[in-house]
């Protein structure tokens, strides 16, 4: 019966492919109707593959099959992206193979640990795990072998012990690790919980809308996210290396080249170096009154096959030690980055032994924390990283580790719900600040609407954002790299709170180092104005002995909005919708007006990815993002039948290769359905 949708799923591709000869390349294609057939295919495969590999691992045979099978998937993918994007972001050839090979890997895996029937399973096979995964890792091209044996001696006990100690297979594994393609497929009670969200207030009838404007007597909190410290960068190494991460010392040198890493960093895969942090320090000490200070996450590097306990707790002291510092008596909040622990990602559960466990972090982080946070936060921050602390009376934070959401924290895999507690302790936080008469302040990591955010958490999250619309007056948040917001919504599509997205200190990959300032009410505490400030980085590593040159790159209030009130900021976002140069200024700040950026432009694909972005805080929740972009195709299209006037022409926004590839919507380009299916039916002929 299988090979009879397999069959029908090629006639279907072919069909396709003929159908689409009218389109030029770049043009998408819609792609959704045939999701079950490419699962269809890519299970297919899968389980041939993982078949072909128990085969070689038993007897040491590579068969002609199992030659063809590797040799193409190995071609069929484009190495470095499959690293640095998110899932959802893939391209569609990429999307395609890791689909194949997570399924392949998960059923090898089990075979060989889990079931005491497999054919490998037994004394050593944890050690035979490693070598599968060595083994995979360089025949499919994945990475260099130092990457390769990096990240599997980071992972592996951990991925060991939680596929020996759940029930999850290939399908569900891959679903969630996948969840916004194709690749997902069924439901799992244990992933498909609900909170208990009191219901004690009446539900919302409007969008949020009273809001204070901004005033000279407002609170300034500065906002730093996504660090990423690098403590091996080096001035005039290879920028351009074959890893995911360079700027290195211990690797080529390019001095004198255009490959060469610059003084302040580098636009390329390159992480901070010191100076360049100092650099945002002094400048903002010298600059602005901070009242307070967000750190939202990420302090370690993106070198995550070279992580380890001792380097990223050093890490962490540093850059905690230099905040304080700089700061002096200025309270910092701080949360969890996905990069904080060793292997990065990985968040475990409590009750798991010490070998995989993460508390190691959540103890280092209290004591570094413990400088500017009250002994009562320590029993959360010990158990999973979160806190609640009243900096002033009628004002509360919470500090949230969103790295329960995330699809690339493997524990998820072991248990879905088991990230009910945290969600529901906040919850019981806003109920209690609400009681109280306190307004609130929640900063995370991980804006719940990236595509690399479970959508049952994300929906969970959100319906408190919603039950507590009035007691939250802002959401601070990083992770993007990029300068921007997020709107929630409710289930009636009412506007409830806005999540604001620092940029990244970080220039990975094409940005400005960048860090923002609130206006915030004293009394409201909502936030009232943003202003954003950076340097640029071409210029400033054309002077490399001078001091790099920041400045206010733009106000929010002057530029879009004087009403900042989730209504306000919806009502923007049709704005831009309706007008595609606001929209265009809104990219450019976006990306912190990167060179790189610019130069490539933004097409409409990427106009729309960034303007939906902005609508969406629950991935499976889109109907917003769906009205603002058929509005803004239709501004777009009426754009191309008139002659641009004064404002900025389409002509300025060339290219195809925008600013978040469509924002991982399932479609594909012409170019990359021919190139699946030769990939495909290669695989078929040669099996």
């Amino acid at each position: 019966m299988k090979g009879v949708v397999i069959l029908v799923a090629l006639g279907l591709l072919s069909g396709l492919l003929e159908a689409s000869a009218a389109y030029l390349p770049g043009v998408p294609i819609d792609f959704e109707v045939n999701d079950k057939v490419l699962s269809a295919i890519a299970d297919d495969i899968s389980e041939r593959l993982a078949k072909e590999y128990v085969i070689y691992l038993k007897t040491g045979v590579e068969t002609a099959a199992f030659k063809k099978l590797t040799q193409q998937l190995a071609k069929s993918h484009s190495q470095n992206d499959i690293f640095t994007r998110n899932m959802p972001d893939l391209e569609p050839r990429d999307s395609f193979f890791v689909c194949v090979a997570c399924r392949s890997v998960v059923r090898v895996l089990i075979r060989t640990i889990r079931d005491e029937e497999g054919e490998l399973h037994g004394e050593g096979s944890s050690a035979l795990m490693k070598d599968f995964a060595t083994d995979f890792c360089r025949r499919m091209s994945l990475q260099t072998d130092e990457v390769c044996e990096g990240l599997i001696d980071s992972y592996q006990p951990s991925v060991d012990y939680i596929l020996r100690n759940s029930e999850s297979d290939s399908q569900t594994f891959c679903s969630l690790f996948m969840e916004y393609s194709f690749c997902s497929t069924g439901t799992n009670q244990d992933y498909n919980w609900t909170l208990t969200v009191d219901n004690s207030v009446p539900t919302l009838t409007s969008s949020k809308s009273d809001t204070d404007r901004y005033s000279e007597t407002d609170l300034k909190i500065c906002h730093f996210s996504d660090i990423h410290y690098d403590p091996l960068y080096l001035p005039g190494s290879l920028a351009t290396c074959a890893e995911p991460m360079c700027c290195q010392r211990y690797k080529d040198t390019a001095e004198g080249t255009s490959d060469a890493a610059g003084y302040w960093g580098d636009y390329r895969g390159c992480d901070l170096p010191w100076h360049s942090f100092e650099s945002a320090l002094e400048n903002v000490v010298a600059n602005h009154k901070c009242d307070y200070v967000y750190q939202t996450g990420d302090v370690v590097d993106h070198m995550g096959w070279a992580t380890s306990v001792e380097k990223n707790s050093e890490v962490l002291s540093k850059v905690n030690d230099r905040l304080k510092q700089a700061f002096g008596d200025v309270p910092i909040y701080p949360c969890i980055g996905n990069h904080e622990p060793h292997p990065f990602n990985l968040f475990s559960p409590e009750g798991v032994p010490d070998a995989v466990s993460t508390k190691w972090l959540y103890e280092h982080l209290y004591n570094d924390w413990s400088k500017w946070l009250p002994e009562e936060t320590k029993d959360t921050i010990l158990k999973g990283g979160y806190y609640t602390v009243s900096p002033k009376k009628g004002f509360r934070i919470i500090s949230i580790n969103s790295n329960d959401c995330s699809t690339d924290n493997f524990w998820l895999y072991h248990s879905g719900s088991d990230k009910i507690p945290q969600l529901q302790w906040f919850h019981d936080t806003l109920l209690a600040a609400e009681k109280a008469g306190e307004f609130v302040h929640v900063i995370t990591h991980i804006p719940s609407g990236v595509g690399s955010c479970w959508s049952v958490w994300a929906r969970e999250f959100n319906r408190c954002i919603t039950r507590f619309s009035a007691t939250i007056s802002g959401i601070f948040t990083g992770d993007t790299h990029k300068d921007e917001m997020f709107v929630h919504y409710s289930d009636k599509g009412h506007a409830t709170a806005v999540a604001w997205t620092g940029g990244a200190l970080t220039t990975r990959s094409n940005k400005n180092p960048n860090y923002r300032i609130y206006d915030v009410n004293p009394e409201s505490f909502v936030v009232t104005n943003h202003h954003t400030w950076l340097f640029n980085l071409t210029a400033a590593n054309l002077n490399p002995d001078e001091e790099p040159e920041w400045f206010e790159e733009y106000q929010f209030i002057d530029e879009f909005t004087k009403d900042t009130s989730p209504a306000g900021i919806d009502k923007l976002l049709d704005e831009f919708a309706a007008n595609p140069d606001l929209m265009r200024k809104y990219w450019r700040f976006r990306v912190t007006q990167g060179d790189p950026y610019l130069q490539d432009g933004c097409d409409r694909t990427c106009l729309a990815a960034s303007l939906c972005r902005a609508a969406v805080t629950v991935n499976t929740q889109t109907g917003r993002c769906e009205e603002l972009r058929a509005k803004l195709y239709a501004a777009l299209d009426n754009e191309e039948n008139t002659t641009p006037g004064d404002g900025e022409s389409p002509g300025t926004t060339p290219g195809d290769n925008g600013d978040d590839n469509g924002g991982g919507s399932a479609t594909l380009s012409l170019f990359s359905i021919t190139s699946m299916l030769i990939i495909v039916i290669s695989i078929r002929l040669g099996s």
